[in-house]
């Protein structure tokens, strides 16, 4: 068995998994899973636009394994919890009527005698189920499904957000199956939660080079070399970069902070992307996806329709209707947006854009000060 991804469609090739080129991640993805060659009689390939990891490949693996037919030829659909569905691919043009995502993955069968059949398999991966309790003032309690693994196949720049959240969930899955002390620490830790949680919590991965404040506080993360973590900042879940930038007060939660990125003093960035050399100041910015160079300062970045109608993202395929409940906005390489401005959930703004407040409105405002 061999699986193999011979070209990568062209929006994939400047974007990042996991603060690695994508192209890079699934090289070394696909090195990992050829050298078991479990499946030798069975030639896999992958479309170029399909986004994965070990966890996802292993899972295309063990449904051939599976297999009892005798078909020359499988394809694959995905099949996931509503949830799942819901928080990471309803807006996908994969997504079929039957609420099955039909993957790019096409299975060959090196040596068959019935060359004309075909069948297609479903996928199903193990998720992590999650009870939410949102505050009564925002919204009723919630459960988030997000799979282990990742298959993915793109469709829009929203992908990528998405995709680096299942993909920290899943990198973070495989660590903690061969991590012995985050077990011992969380065996004999006090704290009143369940024994799966304190075993994340407890575990984390930090380059040596390392700047980090004695009262900050990182559990269940990645720091890459030369990062700095101030003062009281927080970082749960998360990965970050290398020479990334944390002043003191700054929370990251459920995110990827890419190389060289800076986050201001007492910022909150929750369930985000951040790609490299990317400013933010004040916030919070939750749901959100900051590609490279673009910066926001001090913005309102909305992320829920109190309506509970479908947040409307545009997408090269048109304008698409996501039904998750929270997502914020997309700003394209070197667009930035400025203090005093407010942003539609599920809005994109375009490369190198500067969106600003009306200059007229502050002089009124002034004016309405000074008369007072």
């Amino acid at each position: 068995m061999s699986f193999s991804q011979d070209v990568l469609c062209e929006a994939l090739k400047t974007r990042r998994l996991l603060c690695n080129d994508v192209e890079v991640a699934h090289q070394k993805t696909l090195l990992v899973v050829n050298n078991k060659n479990t499946l030798s009689d069975w030639k896999i390939s992958l479309g170029d636009n399909l986004l994965f990891d070990l966890a996802g490949l292993q899972a295309v693996t063990k449904t051939i394994q599976s297999y009892q037919g005798h078909a020359q030829q499988l394809d694959f659909k995905l099949q996931l919890s509503s949830q799942a569905l819901r928080d990471y691919y309803s807006h996908n043009i994969f997504l079929d009527d039957n609420k099955l995502i039909s993957l790019p993955i096409q299975a060959t069968k090196i040596k068959s005698i019935n060359k004309q059949s075909a069948e297609t398999l479903l996928i199903i991966l193990d998720e992590l189920s999650t009870d939410i309790q949102y505050p009564h003032a925002l919204t009723s309690p919630d459960i988030n499904n997000t799979p282990l693994a990742l298959l993915m196949p793109y469709s829009c720049d929203h992908d990528l957000l998405f995709a680096n959240q299942i993909a920290t969930f899943s990198n973070l899955n495989h660590k903690l199956r061969t991590s012995p002390f985050s077990w011992i620490r969380a065996v004999f830790s006090r704290r009143k939660i369940s024994l799966n949680q304190r075993i994340s919590l407890y575990w984390k991965q930090t380059h040596c080079d390392i700047n980090i404040h004695p009262t900050a506080v990182i559990e269940g993360s990645i720091l890459g070399k030369g990062c700095r973590v101030g003062a009281y900042c927080v970082v749960r879940y998360s990965v970050l970069g290398d020479n990334v930038q944390l002043h003191d007060g700054a929370k990251v939660e459920y995110s990827v902070v890419d190389d060289n990125s800076w986050l201001m003093h007492d910022l909150v960035l929750y369930r985000s992307l951040v790609e490299s050399d990317v400013f933010l100041i004040h916030g919070p910015y939750q749901f959100s996806f900051f590609q490279k160079q673009s910066a926001a300062f001090a913005n309102i970045m909305m992320d829920y329709r109190p309506d509970n109608k479908a947040i409307r993202i545009n997408t090269p395929n048109g304008v698409r209707d996501y039904h998750g409940r929270f997502l914020g906005a997309l700003l394209e390489e070197k667009a930035k947006v400025f203090g005093g401005t407010l942003t539609v959930p599920g809005i994109t703004i375009p490369e190198g854009q500067e969106i600003t407040t009306d200059i007229n409105n502050i002089t009124t405002a002034k004016k309405l000060l000074e008369n007072q």
